[in-house]
């Protein structure tokens, strides 16, 4: 595999995140979605890149001295390869740059692997939103202090 880098997410990349995310979650954002909240001034997209293939992403609000992450996701071909490691320490770093407090973030409770990768990079269970997603799935909600 390639050498992975991450790096700020352009317009183009919207085809390739929808992708991931249809193939990521139960309830995936859409092409129009992503690429609508890609212009929005609060919100920030970066990518992991392996060659000139976008293997990952994830995206966030920056709000005060917060970051709302929005969804952290890889490509099914490239999981269990450190691919969502690099992209959460990625996003600490740029947290630590915006000067940033803290980290937040919703996760069906049901969501082993993503719940696993938020705990590796430090972030601990804050509390529960009840019936949170559209199937009334419960969410977590998770933070980290920084």
């Amino acid at each position: 595999m390639a050498e992975i880098f991450v790096r700020e997410a352009r317009e183009a990349d919207a085809a390739v995140i929808a992708e991931i995310e249809a193939l990521s979650f139960k309830t995936p954002w859409s092409y129009e979605m992503i690429l609508s909240e890609m212009k929005e001034v609060y919100s920030h997209f970066y990518v992991a890149v392996s060659g000139d293939q976008v293997i990952g992403y994830y995206g966030f609000l920056h709000i005060s001295d917060e970051l709302h992450i929005l969804n952290v996701a890889v490509h099914p071909e490239f999981r269990e390869r450190g691919v969502g490691n690099l992209l959460m320490s990625d996003l600490t770093a740029r947290a630590f740059a915006l000067s940033a407090r803290a980290l937040t973030l919703e996760v069906r409770e049901s969501n082993l692997a993503a719940i696993r990768l938020y705990e590796r990079a430090g972030f601990v269970l804050a509390g529960t939103r009840p019936h949170y997603y559209m199937d009334k799935e419960n969410a977590l909600i998770y933070w980290k202090e920084l």
